[in-house]
């Protein structure tokens, strides 16, 4: 009778395009280019914690690296599969010490997702310059980040102002707009009975 250990990890659900992308050097099969660009995306998204980029790209890479921080979470630092994974997706070996003595501790006790994707407002920029016009193209542009890092956050948290002069001002304004509406009210109300009783 088997037992489960460990729970399954979840599929990867990022649709892998079918279009082979042709990189600058020739020594890449166009079959495997894709692998190589998430493989530099994956490293560097350990390395730097947050970095911008397309927003496909993001999209694309953010299910990897959530594979890889599962994968040394929940297995041995020693298991040979997580080894052979670690090896191969990130590409600079100083990152697996920072993997297993940062990042994991981090994530622990914590249940996923371990990642964030913002978008950012579109980039347009100049794709090629003729004699009479210009040509622009519009860049979808994302944020991945590894969630804990040590840049200030994307979204701010609101800030309180109610301590603020103009704010404090305001509202003892309308507390005494409030207390002499009742007050008249209170008295209007009493004469209107007055009148009922006569």
């Amino acid at each position: 009778m088997s037992t489960q250990v460990a729970a399954t990890l979840p599929r990867i659900r990022a649709v892998i395009g079918h279009i082979p992308q042709r990189l600058k050097s020739p020594s890449i099969p166009p079959h495997r280019s894709r692998l190589e660009i998430l493989r530099v995306l994956v490293t560097r998204a350990v390395r730097e914690e947050r970095f911008e980029l397309t927003l496909n790209r993001a999209v694309e890479t953010r299910p990897y690296l959530e594979r890889i921080l599962q994968l040394a979470i929940n297995r041995e630092r020693d298991d040979p599969y997580v080894q052979e994974m670690l090896e191969w997706w990130l590409m600079e070996s100083d990152l697996h010490e920072k993997l297993y003595n940062v990042l994991v501790p981090r994530f622990r006790d914590l249940q996923g997702p371990f990642t964030s994707i913002y978008r950012l407002p579109d980039q347009r920029l100049p794709l090629a310059i003729d004699n009479r016009r210009e040509l622009w193209r519009r860049y979808k542009i994302g944020i991945l980040e590894i969630k804990g890092n040590p840049y200030p956050p994307v979204v701010p948290e609101p800030e309180d102002y109610s301590g603020n002069l103009l704010n404090v001002l305001l509202k003892n304004a309308l507390r005494r707009k409030m207390q002499n509406f009742h007050q008249t009210t209170d008295g209007t109300m009493s004469k209107v009975e007055v009148k009922k009783e006569l």
